[in-house]
């Protein structure tokens, strides 16, 4: 993570789980951050998770919209064994 940012890794690890089930939008809505460090969380954790993984037998791929209906997404993988996320990818292709 970035030394310039103004949220911790667990603040981000959290808000990127909610942004899983829900969206960019609600979970900013919540208040604790904006829609810009919200993307600034997804554009770092996908950075930090470029490497390829190492023994992947099942890959679970999904897409989180970052806002509901505006057809704005990004592609999440995850090792499905160990339930771990492998990388965050900007758009659904």
């Amino acid at each position: 993570m970035n030394n310039r940012r103004t949220y911790t890794k667990g603040l981000a690890n959290s808000t990127i789980q909610s942004v899983f089930s829900s969206d960019l939008h609600s979970v900013a809505k919540q208040g604790v951050v904006t829609t810009e460090e919200i993307e600034r969380m997804l554009s770092d954790a996908s950075q930090e998770l470029s490497s390829q993984p190492s023994n992947l037998k099942k890959l679970g791929i999904d897409e989180i919209a970052l806002i509901k209906g505006q057809g704005n997404y990004c592609a999440v993988l995850i090792d499905l064994e160990t339930s771990k996320l492998i990388t965050i990818v900007k758009g659904r292709t």
